[in-house]
Protein backbone atom coordinates (compact mmCIF):
# COMPACT_ATOMS: atom_id res chain seq x y z
CA UNK A 1 0.00 0.00 0.00
CA UNK A 2 1.58 3.45 -0.75
CA UNK A 3 1.65 5.89 2.27
CA UNK A 4 1.38 9.84 0.55
CA UNK A 5 2.37 13.10 2.09
CA UNK A 6 -0.32 14.82 3.64
CA UNK A 7 -2.51 17.87 3.64
CA UNK A 8 -5.85 18.64 2.05
CA UNK A 9 -8.80 21.23 1.32
CA UNK A 10 -11.71 21.06 3.41
CA UNK A 11 -13.92 21.68 0.74
CA UNK A 12 -14.27 21.29 -3.47
CA UNK A 13 -16.66 24.42 -3.51
CA UNK A 14 -14.31 26.84 -3.65
CA UNK A 15 -13.42 29.99 -6.55
CA UNK A 16 -10.19 30.09 -7.86
CA UNK A 17 -9.00 32.51 -5.22
CA UNK A 18 -9.46 30.31 -1.78
CA UNK A 19 -7.75 27.47 -2.93
CA UNK A 20 -4.44 28.35 -1.50
CA UNK A 21 -5.13 31.32 0.09
CA UNK A 22 -3.75 33.74 -2.85
CA UNK A 23 -4.97 35.83 -5.16
CA UNK A 24 -8.00 35.84 -7.23
CA UNK A 25 -8.31 34.82 -10.79
CA UNK A 26 -8.81 38.06 -11.49
CA UNK A 27 -5.95 39.36 -9.70
CA UNK A 28 -2.71 40.68 -10.59
CA UNK A 29 -0.20 37.93 -12.45
CA UNK A 30 2.09 36.01 -10.53
CA UNK A 31 5.95 37.23 -11.08
CA UNK A 32 8.18 35.12 -12.80
CA UNK A 33 10.27 32.64 -11.57
CA UNK A 34 13.45 34.04 -9.90
CA UNK A 35 16.24 32.64 -8.07
CA UNK A 36 19.98 31.39 -8.75
CA UNK A 37 20.93 28.45 -10.37
CA UNK A 38 21.69 25.21 -8.89
CA UNK A 39 23.08 25.10 -5.38
CA UNK A 40 22.89 28.49 -5.03
CA UNK A 41 20.54 30.09 -2.09
CA UNK A 42 16.62 30.80 -3.76
CA UNK A 43 15.73 34.91 -3.54
CA UNK A 44 13.21 36.04 -0.53
CA UNK A 45 11.04 36.81 -3.56
CA UNK A 46 10.85 33.34 -5.18
CA UNK A 47 10.02 32.29 -1.39
CA UNK A 48 7.46 34.40 -1.28
CA UNK A 49 6.21 33.69 -4.57
CA UNK A 50 5.70 29.69 -4.07
CA UNK A 51 4.11 30.15 -0.40
CA UNK A 52 1.53 27.44 0.38
CA UNK A 53 -1.37 28.14 2.62
CA UNK A 54 0.41 31.23 3.77
CA UNK A 55 3.75 29.33 4.70
CA UNK A 56 7.33 29.77 3.09
CA UNK A 57 10.05 27.78 2.32
CA UNK A 58 13.25 28.77 4.72
CA UNK A 59 11.31 30.38 7.86
CA UNK A 60 12.10 28.32 10.95
CA UNK A 61 10.37 25.07 11.29
CA UNK A 62 9.10 25.14 15.19
CA UNK A 63 6.35 27.48 16.65
CA UNK A 64 4.60 28.42 13.76
CA UNK A 65 1.13 29.40 14.75
CA UNK A 66 -1.36 26.63 14.47
CA UNK A 67 0.80 23.92 14.01
CA UNK A 68 1.82 20.88 16.21
CA UNK A 69 5.86 19.28 15.67
CA UNK A 70 6.61 16.46 16.47
CA UNK A 71 9.22 16.04 19.82
CA UNK A 72 12.56 16.77 19.63
CA UNK A 73 14.85 15.17 16.73
CA UNK A 74 15.99 11.48 17.26
CA UNK A 75 13.89 10.96 20.35
CA UNK A 76 13.84 7.30 21.47
CA UNK A 77 16.26 6.81 18.78
CA UNK A 78 14.65 7.44 15.56
CA UNK A 79 16.09 9.49 12.86
CA UNK A 80 16.43 12.30 13.04
CA UNK A 81 15.76 13.69 9.17
CA UNK A 82 11.75 14.30 8.20
CA UNK A 83 11.13 16.31 11.44
CA UNK A 84 7.82 17.93 10.65
CA UNK A 85 5.10 20.11 11.83
CA UNK A 86 1.36 19.57 10.97
CA UNK A 87 -1.74 21.33 11.17
CA UNK A 88 -4.80 19.22 10.40
CA UNK A 89 -7.88 21.28 8.10
CA UNK A 90 -9.62 18.51 7.80
CA UNK A 91 -13.69 18.55 9.13
CA UNK A 92 -13.37 15.07 10.90
CA UNK A 93 -10.00 16.64 12.82
CA UNK A 94 -12.14 19.63 14.57
CA UNK A 95 -12.69 17.91 17.88
CA UNK A 96 -9.65 15.53 18.16
CA UNK A 97 -6.67 16.43 19.63
CA UNK A 98 -3.67 16.57 16.76
CA UNK A 99 -0.57 14.23 17.50
CA UNK A 100 2.38 13.91 15.39
CA UNK A 101 6.02 11.56 16.15
CA UNK A 102 7.69 8.76 14.61
CA UNK A 103 5.89 5.02 14.58
CA UNK A 104 7.49 1.67 14.51
CA UNK A 105 4.57 -0.09 14.10
CA UNK A 106 0.48 0.10 14.53
CA UNK A 107 1.12 -0.07 18.14
CA UNK A 108 2.78 3.26 18.36
CA UNK A 109 -0.17 4.96 16.85
CA UNK A 110 -1.88 7.11 19.49
CA UNK A 111 -4.82 5.49 21.34
CA UNK A 112 -8.60 7.26 21.47
CA UNK A 113 -10.03 9.59 19.33
CA UNK A 114 -6.83 11.62 17.76
CA UNK A 115 -5.66 12.83 14.13
CA UNK A 116 -2.25 11.40 13.66
CA UNK A 117 0.62 11.81 11.54
CA UNK A 118 3.33 9.61 11.59
CA UNK A 119 6.45 12.29 11.65
CA UNK A 120 8.21 9.95 8.61
CA UNK A 121 6.18 8.86 5.85
CA UNK A 122 3.37 11.61 5.97
CA UNK A 123 1.14 9.08 6.45
CA UNK A 124 -2.43 10.28 8.80
CA UNK A 125 -4.49 8.60 10.93
CA UNK A 126 -8.04 8.45 12.12
CA UNK A 127 -8.57 7.00 15.51
CA UNK A 128 -6.18 4.84 14.61
CA UNK A 129 -6.92 3.85 11.65
CA UNK A 130 -4.61 4.58 8.34
CA UNK A 131 -6.56 6.89 5.88
CA UNK A 132 -6.35 6.57 1.92
CA UNK A 133 -7.24 9.61 0.72
CA UNK A 134 -5.21 11.06 3.82
CA UNK A 135 -6.56 13.68 6.13
CA UNK A 136 -6.46 17.10 5.10
CA UNK A 137 -3.63 18.98 6.41
CA UNK A 138 -0.42 20.84 5.92
CA UNK A 139 2.58 19.30 6.57
CA UNK A 140 5.89 21.39 7.24
CA UNK A 141 9.35 19.37 6.90
CA UNK A 142 12.35 21.17 8.06
CA UNK A 143 16.68 20.43 7.68
CA UNK A 144 18.07 17.95 9.46
CA UNK A 145 19.88 20.45 12.00
CA UNK A 146 19.66 21.29 15.79
CA UNK A 147 17.74 24.68 14.08
CA UNK A 148 15.42 23.14 11.68
CA UNK A 149 14.02 25.21 8.55
CA UNK A 150 11.39 24.71 6.75
CA UNK A 151 13.04 23.29 3.30
CA UNK A 152 9.25 21.07 2.48
CA UNK A 153 5.30 21.95 2.35
CA UNK A 154 3.18 19.38 1.34
CA UNK A 155 -0.93 20.32 1.21
CA UNK A 156 -3.23 17.64 0.17
CA UNK A 157 -6.77 18.72 -1.05
CA UNK A 158 -9.59 17.33 -2.61
CA UNK A 159 -9.42 16.01 -6.28
CA UNK A 160 -9.83 17.87 -9.61
CA UNK A 161 -8.24 17.64 -12.68
CA UNK A 162 -5.09 19.59 -13.32
CA UNK A 163 -6.12 21.39 -16.33
CA UNK A 164 -5.72 25.10 -17.86
CA UNK A 165 -9.84 25.24 -17.74
CA UNK A 166 -10.64 23.71 -14.42
CA UNK A 167 -11.19 25.35 -11.52
CA UNK A 168 -8.11 24.20 -9.33
CA UNK A 169 -6.00 24.38 -12.92
CA UNK A 170 -7.16 28.43 -12.96
CA UNK A 171 -6.74 28.72 -8.95
CA UNK A 172 -3.00 27.87 -9.26
CA UNK A 173 -2.31 29.36 -12.70
CA UNK A 174 -3.59 32.79 -11.13
CA UNK A 175 -1.54 32.38 -8.08
CA UNK A 176 1.70 30.97 -9.41
CA UNK A 177 1.78 31.67 -13.33
CA UNK A 178 1.81 28.96 -16.03
CA UNK A 179 3.67 26.40 -15.19
CA UNK A 180 7.06 25.32 -16.44
CA UNK A 181 5.71 22.07 -17.15
CA UNK A 182 2.23 19.71 -17.25
CA UNK A 183 0.93 16.28 -17.97
CA UNK A 184 -2.59 17.43 -17.69
CA UNK A 185 -5.00 16.11 -16.34
CA UNK A 186 -2.75 14.66 -13.45
CA UNK A 187 0.37 16.92 -12.85
CA UNK A 188 1.65 20.63 -13.35
CA UNK A 189 5.02 21.73 -12.21
CA UNK A 190 6.65 25.11 -11.46
CA UNK A 191 10.68 25.16 -11.84
CA UNK A 192 12.27 28.40 -10.14
CA UNK A 193 16.37 27.49 -9.85
CA UNK A 194 16.37 25.04 -7.00
CA UNK A 195 12.55 25.70 -6.11
CA UNK A 196 10.57 23.39 -7.21
CA UNK A 197 6.47 23.78 -6.58
CA UNK A 198 4.59 19.98 -8.44
CA UNK A 199 1.02 20.13 -8.43
CA UNK A 200 -0.38 16.52 -8.88
CA UNK A 201 -4.05 14.47 -8.26
CA UNK A 202 -5.59 11.56 -8.92
CA UNK A 203 -2.16 9.47 -9.30
CA UNK A 204 -3.19 6.38 -8.72
CA UNK A 205 -4.89 4.09 -11.23
CA UNK A 206 -6.46 1.12 -12.09
CA UNK A 207 -7.60 -1.21 -9.36
CA UNK A 208 -6.46 1.45 -6.53
CA UNK A 209 -7.69 4.52 -7.65
CA UNK A 210 -10.17 5.10 -4.44
CA UNK A 211 -7.48 5.61 -2.57
CA UNK A 212 -5.71 8.44 -4.71
CA UNK A 213 -9.09 10.39 -5.05
CA UNK A 214 -7.21 13.33 -3.62
CA UNK A 215 -4.17 16.39 -5.14
CA UNK A 216 -0.83 17.09 -3.50
CA UNK A 217 0.72 20.61 -3.56
CA UNK A 218 4.17 20.15 -2.41
CA UNK A 219 7.07 23.01 -2.58
CA UNK A 220 10.69 22.08 -1.79
CA UNK A 221 14.39 23.04 -2.02
CA UNK A 222 16.81 20.57 -1.50
CA UNK A 223 19.42 22.95 -1.69
CA UNK A 224 18.68 24.92 1.41
CA UNK A 225 18.72 21.05 3.42
CA UNK A 226 22.40 20.65 2.21
CA UNK A 227 23.18 23.96 2.83
CA UNK A 228 22.15 23.84 6.14
CA UNK A 229 23.39 20.47 6.77
CA UNK A 230 26.92 21.24 5.63
CA UNK A 231 26.53 25.00 7.98
CA UNK A 232 25.43 22.59 10.83
CA UNK A 233 28.39 20.66 9.88
CA UNK A 234 31.01 23.78 10.27
CA UNK A 235 28.86 25.36 13.63
CA UNK A 236 29.89 21.89 15.22
CA UNK A 237 33.37 21.19 14.20
CA UNK A 238 34.52 25.15 15.20
CA UNK A 239 32.99 24.21 18.71
CA UNK A 240 35.02 21.05 19.08
CA UNK A 241 38.06 23.33 18.15
CA UNK A 242 37.03 25.85 20.42
CA UNK A 243 36.47 23.72 23.29
CA UNK A 244 39.43 21.58 22.60
CA UNK A 245 42.57 21.41 25.20
CA UNK A 246 45.09 23.60 25.31
CA UNK A 247 48.09 22.56 23.27
CA UNK A 248 51.68 20.98 24.65
CA UNK A 249 54.64 22.14 25.13
CA UNK A 250 56.16 21.52 21.75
Amino acid sequence: MRLVSIAVLVTTSCTAGTYFGGMSSGGASASPPTGGGAGSPASPQTYDRFAVQGMKLGVPLEKQAGYTCGPPRGTDGFSTQNHSCVKFVDARCSERPTKIHHIRSSGDVPRGLTCFMDEFTGATYLDRKLLLPPLFAVRLVGTDTNDPKVFQIHFTFAADDLTETSRLGKALIAKYGPPTSRAEPVRMVWQAGDVELRAECRTIGGDNAAIGDYCTLSVEDRALDHRERERAAGDAAAAREAAGPPPPSL
